[in-house]
């Protein structure tokens, strides 16, 4: 189970928010600061699911995708394979947002999914991979 779940009304622009954050962060405290924040997210905010993804578990993982893509209605697919799983996403919620909202997309955010996985996988048996399409 989750160790930590966002409940309530769901607030699509936390999406610019969290933008707007990391470029605050990054414009003022450097990129090194943006990958300590979220590196610290993945690993200790969403702790329990790093430490199962070290220990070859995936399963809170997969329950945090599906909660949180079906929050936002994202068409998304997984798969599962003896040595991982894949995640495609084929309309991103925040950069669907961000359009709708009249504003770029801004690829900070895809910067951030990165950093956020790579630091889920460290030291894991597993790699992130990004590809946007």
């Amino acid at each position: 189970m989750l160790r930590y779940r966002s409940t309530g009304e769901l607030h699509k622009d936390f999406h610019i928010l969290f933008c707007n954050t990391l470029h605050y962060l990054q414009e003022n405290f450097g990129e090194t600061a943006v990958e300590e924040v979220l590196k610290n997210t993945a690993q200790n905010v969403y702790r329990s699911m790093y430490e199962k993804l070290l220990a070859g578990d995936t399963s809170e993982l997969l329950e945090y995708w599906d909660y949180y893509l079906k929050r936002e209605n994202a068409a998304y697919t997984v798969e599962n394979f003896d040595d991982g799983i894949r995640l495609t996403v084929h309309s991103c919620p925040l950069l669907s947002h961000l359009k709708n909202s009249g504003l770029t997309p801004d690829p900070i955010a895809c910067q951030a999914t990165v950093i956020f996985n790579d630091s889920l996988c460290e030291n894991s048996p597993f790699t992130a991979e990004f590809e946007k399409t």
